[in-house]
């Protein structure tokens, strides 16, 4: 789980990096990024040893690899841009910091 977390967080800067067309998708995307970041925390604060709790991680970082890997295809072309990539950093801070 741990490599998960890992190749989320690398997507996830991958992303941060990145630019897109519109503002407002990119602000989605990388808040769903947050959200899904978030979700995982929660699971993984939960008992390890609970079969649900292995399977709903599971489910969880497939996902996570799934839409990290269309992220970075849709955002290769411009993942040079500094301006978005402070943007995305400040998004997904804001969407940790209100994991709860």
């Amino acid at each position: 789980m741990k490599k998960n977390f890992l190749t989320i967080a690398v997507l996830a800067i991958i992303i941060c990096l990145s630019s897109c067309k519109s503002s407002s998708s990119f602000e989605n995307d990388v808040k769903k990024m947050g959200d899904l970041r978030c979700q995982m925390q929660k699971l993984q604060a939960k008992d390890p040893d609970d079969e649900k709790v292995k399977k709903e991680l599971e489910e969880l970082g497939k996902e996570m690899d799934a839409y990290g890997e269309e992220m970075r295809v849709k955002y290769e072309a411009k993942k040079d841009d500094k301006e978005m990539e402070a943007k995305a950093t400040a998004i997904m801070k804001e969407a940790m910091e209100k994991c709860k």
